[in-house]
């Protein structure tokens, strides 16, 4: 039964009435106060004493809750026929103690207790001591007999077929006779366990018919562990390894270890259906990898390919790969050449005007180059409007009035603003306003998606992403942007067009 809390000279003085929670006053002299002894809502036995109305009391559990009151949960006995009192307000006393009926649970309890070890220690003294009249014996032999409980009776079980030490210190299993410090029989095949002449350490034996499948032996001196496997002793033959009845690797008498095949031809070699990855690091400039029988189609041509493949879809043409062959090497996914490395060292993308570098959610920081970029501008794959219109004269004129300096926020947080470097441009927000506001773009903040024809703005959008468990590695977002190549021209056009306007006037 659970044990309430209990405390010693826990004992205040209350002038509250009613059946609900009392609040202590005070210490009695000589006692402690319940929030200094009790933690709250922690029960505990107590009992109520009127004095000024010295007919009222009442015993039960209860605990004390955050305000410190007495918070009156059972109640045990009582001057009202052992319910809840309704005292009259005036001086009382709140004590914690002991319950009269806890006393007498608890010895109850203890009764039944010494009741059953009472019954234990007779059931122990009645049962029959084992005999130490008979001589002892330091080994076993083949027909001493071990009388056992099966089931309602008993039988006799030979000590053979039984785990046995024999004279010799030596352990057999299912052997009469061992011959080997440790021997499991039981017909074919057997395992023994015993020290070879040319091992510090000993090793394992597996046995078919008197003939040697494996043994496993350890080198005290140098820690190596040798495992020869064959049908007679000292032959070192293949070790192969076979899960649901099917080999599904072979380390060979050679060293070579295939996966997937019998006869690896190089150290390693992993087969998957008609494509053999051989790999090998014994010459320098050994291939990782190599598929004749699996060609990738590079530029229209199907060659055969060098190099690491992660996944082989269903159709051939459609590899997934890092390829290298005739002419450089690839980065293909989904069937496409993606990122091309030429003979001559010329990266480039894989296939013309066809992909970005970079995202609006995964930008580069910095580009170094020797040079600037080089734009396409050939007329011939150009549809020419011609001049800027007169609202968007306007735009420009407006626009290079907002150009200025500004620190990026990362750089202040991390350098602060006197170390954080000054860059010269515009904010790209600002732009599009005032294109919205010459009636050039969609004004920005009206709930859709904002758009707009002149491809110096932009506006990007990006998805939420998360990795393989479902935890968030990348919020969704947007963000504006500009190309400041062609915000420069365009703003350029302004200002020639302010200057010949000027000149005309003069």
């Amino acid at each position: 039964m659970p044990t309430p809390f209990f405390a010693d000279l826990v004992r205040e003085l209350c002038h509250e009435g009613g059946t609900g929670p009392l609040t202590p006053t005070g210490a009695v002299p000589g006692h402690r106060r319940f929030a200094d002894a009790v933690p709250a809502d922690t029960e505990f036995h107590y009992a109520i004493a009127g004095i000024a109305q010295s007919g009222e009391w009442e015993v039960g559990t209860g605990r004390l809750d955050t305000a410190g009151r007495l918070v009156r949960e059972a109640v045990a006995a009582s001057s009202d026929g052992g319910g809840r009192v309704d005292f009259a307000p005036g001086l009382k006393t709140l004590a914690l103690t002991v319950g009269a009926g806890w006393f007498a649970a608890h010895d109850t309890a203890v009764a039944a207790l010494d009741a059953a070890d009472d019954a234990l220690a007779a059931a122990i003294a009645a049962k029959q001591p084992l005999s130490t009249a008979h001589p002892a014996a330091a080994t076993g032999a083949d027909d001493d007999l071990l009388t056992v409980r099966r089931g309602a009776g008993w039988v006799n079980l030979p000590l053979a077929a039984l785990v046995r030490r024999g004279a010799d210190g030596r352990v057999g299993i299912g052997a009469a006779s061992p011959a080997q410090l440790l021997e499991l029989a039981g017909g074919s095949p057997r395992m023994r366990i015993a020290p070879a002449a040319s091992e510090q350490m000993g090793g394992i034996e597996i046995v078919t018919n008197g003939a040697h499948d494996a043994s496993f032996t350890a080198r005290g001196s140098t820690g190596e562990l040798n495992i020869s496997v064959g049908r007679s002793p000292g032959w070192g033959g293949s070790i192969r390894f076979i899960t649901d009845t099917s080999e599904r690797m072979r380390l060979t008498a050679a060293g070579s270890l295939g996966i997937g095949t019998d006869a690896p031809a190089e150290k390693l070699t992993i087969a998957n259906g008609n494509i053999l990855l051989p790999m090998s690091t014994d010459t320098v400039g050994a291939l990782l990898g190599y598929s004749e029988f699996y060609p990738a189609t590079i530029d229209g041509v199907r060659v055969p390919v060098y190099g690491l493949k992660w996944a082989k879809p269903a159709s051939e043409s459609n590899p997934h790969a890092i390829l290298a062959g005739h002419g450089g090497a690839w980065i293909v996914t989904g069937g496409n050449v993606h990122l091309r490395v030429l003979q001559s060292g010329i990266v480039s993308p894989g296939a013309d005007n066809g992909q970005p570098l970079g995202a609006a959610a995964h930008r580069w920081s910095v580009v170094y180059a020797g040079t600037g970029a080089i734009n396409t501008s050939d007329a011939r794959d150009k549809t020419w409007r011609g001049a800027p219109s007169p609202a968007e004269m306007a735009a420009a004129k407006r626009i290079a009035a907002e150009l200025g300096f500004y620190q990026w926020n990362d750089a202040v947080a991390e350098k602060g603003e006197d170390g954080a470097r000054l860059h010269f441009g515009v904010r790209a927000q600002a732009v599009w306003a005032i294109m919205a506001d010459e009636g050039l773009a969609d004004p920005v903040g009206i709930g859709a998606d904002p758009t707009s024809r002149h491809a110096f703005l932009c506006w990007d959008r990006w998805a939420e992403e998360r990795d393989a468990e479902g935890r968030i590695v990348r919020a969704a977002g947007e963000r504006f942007g500009i190309r400041p190549d062609q915000l420069a021209l365009f703003l350029i056009a302004a200002q020639e067009a302010r200057l010949a306007a000027l000149e005309a006037a003069a």
